[in-house]
C-alpha cells in the first residue's frame, strides 16, 4: 500500500474532520474561478447573513473541477488510482469520491447561483448516460467525480442502488436547469433526450407490472433491488411511494414543457394531459382512497398505506401533487409539521429535513418555513447521524447547497425564464425578515439584484445582460393598485403554485436600470 492510499485509511479510522480528510486525500488545487461575480447578501436577520456566507464557502469547498485524485474512496476504503476529475462538486457523503442522484438533483439550483453551470451539466448528462436497457432504463445512483460507476453501489446490472424518484427527479431538474440558464442543451443533447424520453415511457412500463395503474413501481425488497421511495428506512414494503408519484408528476410536466420548447406540440399535449390525469388520479383515488389524509404509498398487494412515511408523505405537497389551497392539503401540512416536531419521528439525518423549508414555502406557510429553515442553521456543527461518513451536519454538502437555494429561490421568492428574458416574484419573507437582497443573480444572460421588503416593497436592478427582462412583480394577496417608481398602477390578479391569491406588475426592466415597486405609495 502506498504513502498516499494508507493516510487515507488511517484518517477514516481515526475519523480525523472532514477538512483534513479532504485536503489530505485529493490534490486539491486554489479554488476554482467562477464564471460570474461572487452572491452579495444583505439582511435585516444576522442569522441568515451568517448561514448564507458560510453556505457559498462551504458549498464551493466541495468542487471538484480541475482536480485529480482517486476513485471508489468511501469512509472505509481509502479507493485506487489517481485520474482527471470531470467538471464535478460533491453530492452525496463527504468521505466517498461520487455525487449521488438524489443530492445532485437538491443542490444543482444551488450550484448554478454559484456559478457550477458547466458541472451541472457534466453531472446530468453523467447520470442520463448512465441509463440504459440493460438497466432497465434507471440511472445510476452514484458516480465517481471521472464518471465511471461508483462500485460501491454498483455491483452490475442486476444489483445496484436505486430508487424510482430519482427517475423522475432528474427529467424535472433538467428542465428547471434550462429555466434558469437558457441553455438549449438541455432541450437538445441527444443523450439528455433520450433519458427524459425513456423515463416517462419505457421506465414506466417496465415497473408497472404488480400493480399495473401507470405508476412506476419498485421491488419492496430494498434499495439494491430497486427502492419505491426516498425512505430508506421503510416501515412498509411499498411497491408506490408518494415520492415516487409526486416526482413522476412533475416529470410528465416537465417533459410536456421541454417537447413543446423542441417544436414537439403533439407530444407536449399529450404529456401535459398526462400529468394532469394523474394528479386528477392521484387526488381522487390513489391519494384519498380510504383516509381522511393522504395514502402515501401501496404494498404488492393492493393495500393502501397513509401515517407517517417522512419523504412519500412531504414530497406530495412539495410537488404540488396534491390539490393546493384546500383543507385536506392545509390539515396535511398541519400533520407534517406536528410529525416533524415528534423527537420520534423527526428524521435523523439533517439532509431529510433540507427539504422541508421548500414544502412550507412554496404553499405560503412562510413562518413553519423559516421555523425549519432556522432548525438546520442552528444545527450545523451538531455530528450528523452518520457521522463516520460525514462529520458534521453542516458538512453534509446538500446543506450548505439548499441554504443558498432557500435563500435566493424560496425566500425572495423567484421563479426564473431564462430563455424568454423573464422571471417573476413573490416575496416569502416571514416576519422576523424585514429585509432580504441578493446581488449577482443570474437568470441565463443576465445578472440582477433583487431586494424584498416584508411582503409589500420590490427593488429588482438589472446589473448587466444582453437585453431588457421581463418582470412580473407579485405580492400576495388581493392589492388592486401598485406604485412603481413612484408611478401609480393597475395590479392584476392571479394565482399561485399554492392556490393562493396573489396580485401583480408586468414591467420590463432595460440593463443598468433599478425599478421599485411598492404597495406602500409613492
Amino acid at each position: 500500500m502506498n504513502k498516499a492510499c494508507l493516510l487515507i485509511l488511517l484518517v477514516c479510522i481515526l475519523g480525523i474532520s472532514l477538512d483534513c480528510f479532504a485536503q489530505n486525500s485529493y490534490n486539491r488545487t486554489t479554488q476554482p474561478p467562477f464564471a460570474q461575480p461572487d452572491l452579495l447578501i444583505q439582511s435585516s436577520q444576522q442569522e441568515l447573513l451568517d448561514a448564507f456566507n458560510w453556505a457559498k464557502e462551504k458549498a464551493r469547498f466541495y468542487v471538484q473541477t480541475g482536480k485529480t485524485g482517486p476513485l471508489d474512496v468511501w469512509e472505509r476504503g481509502a479507493g485506487s488510482g489517481n485520474v482527471p476529475y470531470l467538471p464535478t462538486y460533491w453530492a452525496g457523503y463527504p468521505k466517498r469520491s461520487a455525487f449521488y442522484s438524489r443530492d445532485f438533483c437538491h443542490q444543482l439550483i444551488g450550484a448554478h447561483l454559484l456559478g457550477l453551470q458547466e458541472e451541472n451539466f457534466t453531472m446530468l448528462k453523467a447520470f442520463a448516460a448512465s441509463a440504459d436497457e440493460g438497466k432497465k432504463w434507471f440511472p445510476l445512483w452514484a458516480i465517481n467525480f471521472n464518471g465511471a460507476p461508483f462500485l460501491l453501489d454498483y455491483r452490475g446490472n442486476e444489483n445496484f442502488v436505486r430508487e424510482v424518484p430519482a427517475t423522475f427527479e432528474l427529467v424535472e431538474k433538467a428542465y428547471e436547469l434550462y429555466l434558469w440558464t437558457g441553455d438549449e442543451r438541455y432541450l437538445k443533447d441527444e443523450v439528455i433526450w433520450q433519458y427524459c424520453s425513456k423515463a416517462v415511457t419505457d421506465f414506466i412500463a417496465l415497473h408497472d407490472q404488480q400493480l399495473p395503474n401507470g405508476i412506476a413501481e419498485g421491488t419492496g425488497k430494498g434499495i439494491f433491488q430497486g427502492a419505491a421511495s426516498y425512505n430508506e428506512a421503510q416501515d412498509a414494503p411499498l411497491i408506490e411511494s408518494g415520492d415516487g408519484i409526486a416526482c413522476q408528476f412533475k416529470a410528465f410536466e416537465a417533459y410536456a414543457q421541454m417537447a413543446a420548447l423542441r417544436g414537439e406540440t403533439k407530444l407536449a399535449k399529450l404529456f401535459a394531459k398526462k400529468a394532469a390525469d394523474l394528479k386528477t388520479f392521484f387526488n381522487q383515488n390513489w391519494g384519498t382512497k380510504n383516509t381522511n389524509t393522504y395514502n402515501r404509498g401501496y404494498t404488492a398487494d393492493g393495500k393502501a398505506v397513509d401515517g407517517w412515511g417522512k419523504e412519500n408523505s412531504w414530497f406530495m405537497p412539495m410537488k404540488g401533487l396534491t390539490e393546493g389551497n384546500v383543507p385536506r392539503t392545509q390539515l396535511y401540512l398541519d400533520f407534517i409539521n406536528q410529525r416533524l416536531e415528534s423527537k420520534d419521528d423527526i428524521p435523523d439525518n439533517i439532509e431529510a429535513i433540507s427539504y422541508i423549508p421548500e414544502t412550507f414555502f412554496l404553499h405560503q406557510q412562510n413562518e413553519t418555513a423559516w421555523k425549519w429553515m432556522k432548525h438546520i442553521i442552528t444545527r450545523l456543527n451538531q455530528q450528523h447521524s452518520y457521522q463516520s461518513a460525514t462529520g458534521r451536519n453542516g458538512d453534509y454538502p446538500e446543506v450548505s447547497y439548499v441554504l443558498i437555494r432557500n435563500t435566493v429561490v424560496d425566500l425572495l421568492g423567484i421563479t426564473p425564464q431564462a430563455s424568454a428574458h423573464a422571471l417573476s416574484t413573490l416575496s416569502h419573507l416571514p416576519a422576523e425578515i424585514d429585509y432580504l437582497g441578493l446581488e449577482n443573480i443570474r437568470i441565463g444572460q443576465s445578472l440582477l439584484a433583487l431586494k424584498q421588503e416584508a411582503n409589500h416593497t420590490s427593488t429588482l436592478r438589472l446589473q448587466a445582460g444582453d437585453a431588457s427582462l421581463n418582470w412580473q412583480a407579485g405580492f400576495p394577496g388581493v392589492h388592486q393598485q401598485a406604485w412603481v417608481n413612484g408611478v401609480k398602477k393597475v395590479c392584476r390578479q392571479g394565482k399561485d403554485q399554492s392556490g393562493r391569491v396573489y396580485s401583480y406588475c408586468k414591467l420590463r426592466v432595460k440593463p443598468g436600470e433599478v425599478v421599485r415597486v411598492t404597495l406602500k405609495g409613492g
